[in-house]
């Protein structure tokens, strides 16, 4: 079995019906590098970067995908970025001095008092400076991550969508089908449309967690759907990435001000930011910040 992380896209012949495939191993690892997340958190976030995936995947979209989950539980808030060519990543904040414990799932992590909320925000690479991101917010809903997505994309989509999903500490893993809209068209092709989808469904009901975890995408799709024939596009490679870097966080700086800048250097010692996404640190002496206002620049290596 290899370890290469893989995304399948697949379609049925025929039928409506469309799916993807997804598990997480070297990309998973280095996502969590810099992240102390409990069992139970790994999990969650582990769903919604296999979830957020292959949504992505689905989209014919320049741009990135953004869930984001914010929670009334120990969860605060939970968020997966996708971006073009599948580049992942993803961070969660916690609300301090609650207990998380192994086993909680997401209601308990994100719902404990039915105030979750659930979003999905596009953001196109040619979105012009000032302009809204698109975004659709629904109550969060059911027990699982994967319940979750599929509320949001019924509610706010009324595109019909199965997700199974599961993570551990070793891989992110999950697998997906959809209905695709405006099929066929003639009323005789309705019954044998839906009756297409349901057989599909079924089949793929019959996935495991372990079997989701341990198979590539490929042994998953041929394991369920070897009597089904679907026809699969070119496989890919999701890859965490992150988008930090010194000269955005030069641009805050500028934001603040020279004045509120250099007085957070005067009671700091120096002005330090570190990526919630990366754990990447950098850092702004008093030299830097008086340099940053008055050429502009101090892009340097640290």
């Amino acid at each position: 079995m290899t370890q290469h992380d893989t995304l399948l896209r697949f379609i049925f012949k025929n039928t409506p019906v469309k799916g993807a495939s997804v598990r997480l191993t070297t990309a998973w690892k280095a996502m969590r590098q810099f992240q102390k997340w409990p069992l139970s958190v790994t999990r969650l976030m582990g769903e919604m970067t296999a979830g957020s995936l292959l949504l992505a995947s689905s989209l014919k979209f320049e741009g990135a995908l953004i869930m984001q989950v914010q929670g009334d539980g120990p969860v605060r808030l939970a968020i997966v970025e996708v971006r073009n060519g599948l580049l992942v990543r993803a961070t969660v904040k916690m609300h301090e001095g609650e207990e998380v414990s192994d086993t909680m799932g997401m209601k308990e992590l994100l719902n404990a008092h039915g105030r979750g909320r659930c979003a999905i925000m596009l953001d196109p690479k040619d979105r012009r400076e000032g302009e809204p991101l698109y975004q659709g917010v629904v109550p969060l809903t059911g027990e699982s991550i994967a319940d979750a997505l599929m509320g949001y994309m019924e509610q706010s989509e009324q595109i019909h969508t199965k997700l199974w999903l599961t993570a551990d500490d070793s891989a992110a893993s999950g697998l997906m089908l959809q209905k695709m809209p405006d099929f066929g068209g003639k009323d005789e092709n309705i019954t044998s449309d839906e009756e297409s989808l349901n057989r599909i469904e079924t089949l793929a009901s019959t996935i495991t967690d372990d079997e989701l975890l341990e198979l590539t995408p490929e042994e998953v799709t041929h394991r369920l759907f070897w009597e089904e024939a679907p026809d699969y596009f070119e496989p890919a490679e999701p890859k965490f990435a992150c988008t930090c870097s010194r000269e955005k966080v030069e641009a805050m700086i500028r934001n603040l001000g020279e004045v509120e800048a250099l007085q957070i250097v005067k009671e700091e010692g120096e002005i330090k930011v570190t990526c919630d996404f990366c754990g990447r640190t950098e850092r702004f002496s008093a030299e830097d910040v008086v340099k940053l206002f008055d050429d502009g620049s101090v892009t340097k290596n640290n």
